[in-house]
């Protein structure tokens, strides 16, 4: 009989798996944009009177490649500006450090 700790690390790691799923279905289907649907005043039921409805038509983006920059890489340019921001400072201290004391 497996261990409760297992048991728990299987349960989760299904957890995640599912999870990782419904993400992935929600990324990949495409964005419908709302329809406006006509007012339709309320009318006797005829059949001469009857007119077809009018067919609307969804147009979906063309597959292909993903978007540009993913969610998850949003934040990694701020980073990597504020990383060369102090990195910058850093090699000017220590070329006036070495100017001073050399």
């Amino acid at each position: 009989m497996p261990k409760k700790r297992h048991r728990v690390a299987a349960r989760q790691a299904a957890v995640g798996r599912e999870r990782k799923r419904r993400k992935r279905s929600r990324e990949h289907t495409p964005q419908r944009p709302p329809s406006a649907a006509p007012a339709v005043p309320a009318a006797k039921p005829s059949i001469e009177a009857a007119e077809p409805a009018p067919t609307v038509t969804v147009t979906r983006p063309p597959p292909g490649r993903p978007p540009a920059r993913p969610l998850a890489y949003r934040y990694l340019i701020p980073e990597l500006r504020k990383i060369a921001i102090i990195a910058a400072v850093m090699i000017v201290i220590l070329i006036v450090l070495a100017f001073v004391l050399g």
